[in-house]
């Protein structure tokens, strides 16, 4: 469901980008031909500019996410903020990550989770977890442990030993609101090693391609105005 959402969202994003595209170029071609006189020379060429530079930008926006994305998947080890599983890379190499608000896990290099909620080298169905040395503990939301499903748990990280127990009071219990208002939910941790920098080179990535372009454009619709002042 979450990737269906993060799916529609770029869908319609770029449905609007392209729309806006299409206006601002409709906008710059009718300027250009109201501004610069008929038989100016360089003057067809730069009306097919206009017409396709704002597309050109839409098309920069596309090639920095992507390389947005490799950076964040291959240098900061973590999701790049669009996708479905949102996930970040601990200091000991463990990922913790979310396939939806009520299963979020934590898992082992190397390792992936499976059907149970807990098993070799993971836990998953999150509410709370603590991070203490080589021990991740805290409570997790076992839809097969039935009557109450909320269960504790310690992860010891220097043999993958797991052991659930009854948890302790004032914790999560079933019909609470959300795992995100918890105070020691597992967004915290994540929200604590997530990463920003690469956010700000994407933000870079864009102002500075979008920036050529601009420049580039204004540039020569100078050029075509002083030369249009000069000529009789």
């Amino acid at each position: 469901m979450a990737g269906f959402a993060v799916f529609m969202t770029i869908v319609t994003y770029g449905f609007l980008l392209i729309v806006a595209a299409t206006i601002a170029s409709i906008a710059m071609v009718m300027l250009a031909r109201k501004r610069l006189p008929q038989g100016l020379e360089g003057r067809r060429a730069f009306l097919s500019i206009c017409g396709f530079a704002p597309f050109a930008g839409l098309l920069w926006l596309i090639v920095a996410l992507l390389i947005h994305v490799q950076i964040s998947n291959k240098l900061a080890h973590q999701d790049c903020g669009l996708s479905g599983d949102p996930y970040v890379t601990l200091p000991n190499g463990y990922v913790l990550g979310s396939h939806n608000t009520y299963d979020g896990y934590v898992v082992a290099p190397g390792y992936e989770t499976g059907v149970p909620f807990t098993g070799t080298g993971y836990v998953r169905g999150l509410i709370d977890l603590h991070w203490n040395g080589s021990i991740f503990s805290g409570t997790l939301f076992d839809a097969d442990y039935r009557p109450h499903y909320v269960r504790g748990f310690t992860f010891d990280t220097r043999d993958l030993s797991i052991k659930t127990f009854d948890p302790p009071p004032l914790t999560w219990h079933e019909g609470d609101p959300s795992p995100l208002e918890h105070p020691y939910s597992y967004w915290n941790l994540y929200a604590q090693y997530r990463h920003h920098w690469p956010n700000y080179i994407f933000i870079a990535l864009i102002l500075a391609g979008e920036g050529a372009i601009a420049f580039r454009l204004w540039r020569r619709w100078t050029s075509l105005r002083q030369q249009a002042a000069q000529t009789p």
